[in-house]
């Protein structure tokens, strides 16, 4: 039984949790796209402008950064926005995640599932990459999770949906691209948007999930691409990663995909 001085703190634990596992989740996107180190060598953080160790005391999320005011301690080069903004990313999705599932299995299978998307988001929009490494963790763990949840609740169902949505969902991009690549006579998408739709659908299950992640992900990326060239941001040319378009569709429906979707029948007049 969770007592009332827990149940006030539990949130700020889940936040706190969340800013640490951003840190780290600032390790894997900076390091797994270089061919040089990996996600646990060398152990230690360093500045990637005079790759000096940084200490403990300067690797506080979101703390540290305000007290060196975005710059290295050693070298003074700039560090990027972008490290306390995936710290609170990841820190705010966990919260919202807490009060959706509560500390039960759901919650670890979107822990794991957010915790993959993160860096997938940023990485294939910095480098145009979505990296095995990453798809084969998230297809292992999130079945593994799928696994005990399904005998949890002694509900075979909830597997299959899961396995048939995995399936679907690669098939459903393949599909996508295989048609693409012909209607536009060049490659439409790559293979790790395919894989990616396959984790997706691991996680979401196949219907209705499936259809809304494809859904939102092609309406915002109409949009973005749309306004990148309008803007001379980018060329009719120039490849625009889909990857982060298909992983924030998949956060957006796996936390409020049931209301949204109620929202959709009841304006179409289905009850």
């Amino acid at each position: 039984m969770v007592t009332p001085v827990l149940e006030t703190w539990i949130p700020v634990f889940i936040f706190l949790f969340g800013l640490a596992i951003g840190s780290f989740l600032n390790v894997c996107i900076y390091r797994i796209p270089l061919p040089d180190v990996s996600v646990h060598s060398p152990r230690r953080s360093f500045c990637p402008a005079c790759n000096k160790t940084i200490s403990t005391y300067d690797n506080i999320p979101i703390l540290s950064y305000l007290l060196l005011r975005g710059k290295c301690r050693h070298c003074g080069a700039p560090i990027s926005v972008l490290y306390p903004l995936v710290e609170l990313a990841t820190a705010g999705l966990f919260l919202v995640m807490y009060y959706r599932f509560g500390l039960t299995l759901e919650f670890l299978l979107a822990f794991v599932f957010v915790a993959i998307l993160v860096p997938i988001f940023v990485i294939d929009a910095q480098h145009y990459i979505i990296p095995n490494v990453l798809i084969v963790t998230g297809l292992i763990l999130g079945f593994g999770i799928v696994c005990a949840i399904s005998y949890q609740r002694s509900d075979v169902w909830y597997l299959l949906i899961r396995l048939i949505g995995a399936i679907a969902g690669g098939s459903a991009l393949w599909l996508v691209a295989v048609i693409g690549s012909a209607v536009l006579r060049k490659k439409a998408m790559g293979g790790g948007d395919i894989k990616l739709m396959a984790l997706i659908g691991l996680f979401l299950g196949a219907w209705p999930e499936l259809a809304m992640v494809i859904g939102f992900s092609a309406f915002s990326g109409a949009i973005v691409g749309t306004t990148l060239i309008v803007s001379g941001v980018k060329s009719r040319e120039s490849p625009i990663p889909y990857g982060p378009f298909l992983a924030g569709a998949a956060v957006l429906v796996l936390l409020w995909g049931d209301s949204l979707w109620r929202l959709y029948l009841q304006s179409v007049g289905w009850h």
